[in-house]
Formats: C-alpha cells, structure tokens, sequence
C-alpha cells in the first residue's frame, strides 16, 4: 500500500473532486475516463477523496448554495467506483479524503446528519461496512504525474513535509475523539485533509517534498462555485460536482506527457465542463 501513487508518463489523465454520493456525475465522470482509456496510450483517473456523504434532502427543501439539486447515494457510488477500479487495475486512483477519513479513524463529519460516517454505515451493514473500511484504508493520499508536473491531493498543499516518506509513515488512526477544529490544526493529517488554502511558500514546499519539478497542486475540499479556484499559484482548487450548479462544474483533463506551465495554464487548457451545455450561474471566462 503506498500512499503516493506515481502516474505513468503518457496517455491521458482525467481528474475530478468531491463528488460526495452524486451517481450521476461519478458515471458521467466515469464515461469520460472510458472513452479516454481506448486511445492508444490510454488513461488514468484520480478522483481526489469525498466520494460519500451527500445530502437526503427533497427537492422542495433544497438550499441554492448546494447547487443542482441531487439524492445522495453513497452506496452506490462506492458499488460502481469499486467495480470501475476493478475493471481498470492500476488506472482508477481514488484519494483519502475527510469524509472517508471519518469512517477509519477520523473525527465525526456532520454536514447532513449528526454523523455521516453512522449514517452510510447504517445503509451498509456490518459487511459492507468492513469492506468500505479496509478499502478507504488502502487509498493514498497524494497522486503525482511526473512529466506532466502535476500533484493531486484532497486539500490544499499545506501540509510541512520533508519527502515522500512523511506520508508514508502517517497513521489514519487516533483522531476519532477530535473536533473538526483540532482536526484541521493536527500537524500533516489534519493539513492534508482539511486545509483550504495556504501561502504559495508553504505550497511549494509542499510540491517539492513530493517531486522536484512539480509545478502545480490539484485539489478540492473547497467550493469553488465557478468551477475552480487560482489563491495563488502554484494551487489549482477544481470543483467537479458538489456544491455547484451542473453548468459550472469542472473537471481536469491533461496529457501526462506534457509539462505543466503553472496552474493558470492548466486551469485554460485542461479545465473541461461536466455538463456542456447546461446554463452556468456563476461561472466566469478564462
């Protein structure tokens, strides 16, 4: 099990964020990934963590700032990520985020019920449940192109490492008890899967740890209602499904041969629409 994963050197690579229980926009993610993988030098996906937790809501009570309206089905998806990385081996990358944190050694998340983690598990039973676990236990943390210069994290790179190793090394467990606070302020755990931002000092330290030509950090965690974020350079925050209306939601598409400029240029030539055509509501030009 490592928790850096290293990206071939061609094909394509797809990348989308927090999809949190949309089965829709994991398919259509998925459909773009399929169509990618029959080219010659095929492709790969990195969907950077927060698969689970979405709203149970009716329609009625549904609040604008979510976006387009959806019924979360956790279950599903993770049925149909499952057996697209089974199909896939090797090519299909899902990233630890902190919802799937919370069901092996995280603290509790509450964005829709008391308890997401009990709430899934509820749905899972006690098989389903243990093979949710130990398969979140197996996914990384960071995904790395290196050609293409690139690093995928959930977070916002700002977690104080000195290699690879770090991240290795680092236990999911202990933070059960934690407040969503403490969490975030638990030295390279907390950051990697909680920080929003960071400066561009603390970034590139970050992406240097990783790779020494990394030259932009892909990530989520954040709602980003244009469809993606530049704070600053070298941090691309993407958002690909929740908290956005359909016509604003992005995804990353880049060919792992090409070096990447920075992340104004991979957010111009790579950032590609989830549902062209559907109307944006706050979506800007590039």
């Amino acid at each position: 099990m490592r928790r850096v994963v290293v990206l071939p050197e061609r094909g394509k690579l797809i990348v989308a964020t927090d999809l949190q229980g949309h089965v829709d926009d994991f398919e259509r993610i998925a459909a773009i990934f399929e169509r990618a993988a029959r080219e010659p030098d095929g492709a790969v996906l990195v969907v950077t963590g927060d698969l689970v937790h979405g709203p149970e809501l009716a329609e009625m009570d549904w609040p604008d700032y979510l976006g387009s309206y959806y019924e979360g089905d956790s279950p599903e998806v993770l049925e149909r990520a499952r057996d697209l990385q089974n199909r896939y081996p090797g090519r299909v990358h899902y990233l630890l985020g902190n919802h799937e944190h919370a069901h092996v050694g995280g603290p509790i998340v509450a964005k829709f019920f008391p308890d997401e983690a009990m709430r899934l598990e509820e749905l899972l039973g006690d098989e389903g449940t243990l093979a949710m676990r130990a398969w979140f236990r197996t996914w990384p943390f960071v995904a790395v192109a290196p050609k293409a210069q690139l690093v995928m994290l959930h977070a916002a790179p700002h977690a104080r490492i000195q290699s690879r190793d770090d991240l290795e090394n680092l236990s999911l467990d202990g933070c059960t008890g934690l407040t969503l606070e403490e969490m975030a302020a638990r030295g390279t755990l907390g950051a990697l899967l909680w920080a929003r931002t960071t400066s561009s000092e603390r970034a590139w330290a970050f992406l240097r740890a990783i790779h020494p030509n990394a030259r932009v950090a892909v990530y989520g965690h954040d709602v980003a209602r244009t469809g993606y974020a530049i704070d600053r350079e070298p941090m691309l925050c993407v958002s690909t499904s929740f908290g956005c209306f359909d016509g604003d939601k992005m995804y990353l598409e880049w060919d792992l041969s090409e070096a990447a400029a920075n992340a104004e240029d991979v957010a111009r030539r790579g950032l590609r629409l989830l549902h062209p055509g559907a109307p944006a509501v706050h979506r800007v030009a590039f």
